[in-house]
């Protein structure tokens, strides 16, 4: 910053002191100081806008960035979903037999589903009866005096 020594500052505080006098030094020192404390809080809070400024300019380039790269990944998705339909389609096209709607196929496979259903259901129970005990006898709640 400014290379200024204490003999230099001292000669200065001395010649302000003879031109000034006694009575103006003290009111002269706080002004000085006042504006010495609103220009480095003025330069502090530049810093900070500065600083913002830079943040706000790299989010916006993080945004941007996820937005292209979103873009690019919805138009790659939207493209292969288009493909496999056009294939799906052309398949639709090619087959002979027209395919039966999906409420025709539920029907006729309800009937077979019903046929094929056990007719017997095994219950497993534990080997020392525990669970009957546990349904017969339960837990009476305590009273509280």
């Amino acid at each position: 910053m400014l290379d200024i020594s204490f003999s230099e500052l001292a000669l200065c505080f001395l010649v302000a002191l003879v031109v000034l006098g006694p009575e103006k030094m003290p009111v002269i020192a706080r002004t000085i100081g006042r504006w010495t404390g609103q220009a480095r809080a003025y330069m502090r809070n530049l810093s900070a806008e500065l600083d913002r400024e830079a943040h706000t300019s790299e989010l916006k380039k993080q945004i941007g960035d996820a937005k292209r790269l979103l873009t690019e990944e919805s138009e790659s998705f939207k493209r292969g979903f288009e493909a496999v339909a056009e294939q799906g389609n052309s398949m639709l096209r090619d087959h002979p037999d027209p395919i039966p709607p999906p409420s025709a196929v539920a029907t006729a496979a309800v009937p077979q589903v019903i046929a094929e259903a056990p007719t017997t259901v095994a219950v497993a129970r534990p080997a020392d009866g525990a669970a009957e005990r546990a349904v017969v006898e339960p837990r009476k709640p305590e009273k509280h005096v």
